[in-house]
């Protein structure tokens, strides 16, 4: 059951997911159950600038509530043209780090290993270079498309 504080309007709540499915979540709110629909599931950062204005919403213990948020941006490959960004090919969580930012790395490393339905799934360096920014943690839960791992191909030198 994962936990979390939200705040809202300058007002912190205390929440947790009871149970999630891939398109509805029960969640507790300060003590009341909401049953959610899900648009979009990932880690996409939200700023209270990105949330739709609700008015006069009553909370009750059988309520419904649909949080609607923009769509999801479009997908990215598992290596973005040119920026190094490697991206998670699938939803799942990360099992194992084998890298670090700093590291020099070689073509078809692996840098780290995700878990999806009860199977491990190595995620490759796609060329030499070194691991500029590593955006998750061993535990982190991961959607399609999200951040894993930046890598930086060498500067091109001449003789």
């Amino acid at each position: 059951m994962s936990q979390h504080v939200m705040k809202i309007s300058g007002r912190e709540y205390k929440a947790h997911v009871k149970e999630l499915s891939a398109d509805r979540a029960l969640v507790v709110v300060d003590g009341k159950e909401y049953t959610v629909d899900l648009a979009h599931l990932g880690r996409k950062t939200v700023t209270a600038a990105d949330m739709p204005r609700i008015a006069n919403v009553a909370p009750s213990a059988s309520a419904a509530v649909t949080i609607a948020v923009a769509p999801p941006p479009a997908k990215r490959s598992v290596v973005a043209a040119g920026d190094g960004a490697i991206t998670a090919p699938m939803p799942g969580s990360i099992f194992q780090m084998k890298t670090q930012e700093g590291a020099t790395v070689q073509a078809g490393q692996v840098l780290l290993v995700m878990e999806a339905m009860k199977m491990e799934s190595p995620i490759n360096a796609p060329y030499n270079g070194t691991v500029t920014k590593v955006f998750v943690r061993e535990g982190d839960n991961v959607g399609e498309g999200d951040l894993l791992v930046e890598v930086a191909r060498p500067e091109m030198t001449t003789l």
